[in-house]
């Protein structure tokens, strides 16, 4: 079986796994073997995009901040940044990322070999109470430690 096939049939598998959780998928792109699902936590709407990935992963991801918001933060990127390296070492649920263009992300990533529905199921639900937990939570909290410190002010 050649690693297209392999992750062709991981797509398919994420695929059934969602239709088996109920999910609708809003988006769907066979050709990079990714899905763009909206949650809807507490009224608020979370893409969460799933993707199969060299060399041999499911990525599954939502952005927590776009790279203007982050980029708006001049002078301060440096404490937001250690404090989600705090919280990567105290929450084993926060696993962060940014791209090329500064957007920070909530992600999880799942071996190909180790894809079930158990462990895809408890990694997909992780995302948005992740999510959650850094919007009502963790982000004030970063946005206090930053006034504090650099006697910054946020609308």
């Amino acid at each position: 079986m050649g690693i297209s096939e392999e992750f062709s049939k991981g797509f398919e598998k994420v695929r059934f796994y969602l239709e088996l959780m109920g999910k609708k998928i809003v988006d769907i792109d066979e050709r990079n073997l990714v899905m763009l699902i909206e949650e809807v936590v507490n009224g608020d709407k979370i893409p969460i995009e799933i993707q199969i990935a060299k060399p041999g992963w499911v990525v599954i991801r939502s952005i927590l901040m776009s790279g203007d918001e982050v980029q708006k933060l001049v002078g301060s990127t440096h404490i937001l940044y250690r404090e989600l390296l705090r919280l990567s070492f105290r929450f084993p649920e926060f696993n962060f990322a940014m791209d090329d263009s500064y957007n920070i992300y909530i992600v999880h990533y799942i071996f190909l070999g180790a894809l079930s529905f158990d462990v895809f199921e408890e990694e997909y639900h992780a995302i948005p109470a992740a999510y959650q937990r850094f919007k009502n939570a963790v982000y004030p909290e970063i946005k206090r430690i930053m006034e504090e410190e650099q006697k910054i002010e946020f609308v």
